[in-house]
């Protein structure tokens, strides 16, 4: 089938096929974000069919907008993303011992990789036995004042993408800096409830070279992280997180 000037529909179809693929390679490890500006000037278009083509972009997920009204890559291709390094050695090596805290500690355990803008969910381990589990979708973007957020952002040596992370949560910059503070000194991370009556506490996973990869983390009622016991499932926590690192090729975390 044509259209009055005699372009098929599936030509169209193929022109927006490829313009998104183009506005997706224009990111890159040293472009994390677009504006509209950017997309129009680099493909030669208007303006408009430049926020067009954003817009539609942002409603599918393949790019979301930040607050200065740049769009960074979006929670679709985190979650394909997820899926695709859920194959990984990290993942492979760390599901025995996630499945082990979640059983010591009668709650969920989750793994968490960094995608350049914000922490993804790879792995839920939930504890056997329970009627009701707390769990978390594989592919999560897990938010940048997350346990699992501060705790990439406790150890991450990249400012750049620490600044960046940091411009999504602007109005609680303080707040996210000072659990970053937080997590430094104690060795993990905790939030507050992300989601209401949720909380979590995260502790880092090191590779071979030092830098952080993963993060392991322990997703509970917020009443069940107070001490004593957040106490104990931090130390059980820890552990996993030193016994993963150790299956990488790094020593403890605390003699980095």
């Amino acid at each position: 089938m044509t259209d009055a000037a005699g372009r098929s529909e599936n030509a169209g179809g193929l022109q927006v096929v490829a313009r998104t693929a183009q506005i997706l390679r224009m990111f890159d490890a040293d472009r994390a974000e677009l504006r509209i500006n950017d997309v129009a000037e680099e493909l030669q278009i208007g303006r408009t069919s430049a926020h067009r083509y954003l817009q539609s972009m942002a409603a599918e997920g393949f790019v979301q907008r930040v607050g200065d009204g740049s769009y960074r890559l979006g929670p679709l291709l985190a979650g394909l993303g997820a899926t695709l390094l859920s194959g990984t050695r990290v993942v492979e090596l760390a599901k025995p011992f996630l499945a082990q805290l979640a059983e010591a500690t009668g709650e969920t355990a989750v793994l968490g990789i960094w995608t350049g803008a914000n922490a993804v969910a790879v792995l839920c381990e939930e504890p056997p036995g329970k009627a009701v589990n707390m769990t978390v979708r594989i592919g999560s973007a897990l938010p940048v004042d997350s346990a699992q957020g501060i705790c990439f952002l406790a150890h991450l040596d990249d400012e750049a993408t620490t600044a960046r992370a940091l411009r999504g949560v602007e109005r609680k910059r303080d707040a996210v800096l000072a659990l970053i503070d937080e997590a430094r000194t104690a060795g993990f991370a905790e939030s507050g409830a992300v989601i209401p009556g949720v909380g979590a506490i995260a502790a880092p996973v090191f590779e071979s070279t030092g830098h952080i990869t993963a993060t392991v983390a322990i997703v509970a009622p917020l009443e069940t992280l107070q001490a004593p016991h957040r106490d104990t499932m931090a130390r059980s926590m820890l552990a996993t997180a030193t016994a993963v690192s150790r299956q990488l090729g790094s020593p403890r975390p605390d003699d980095r």
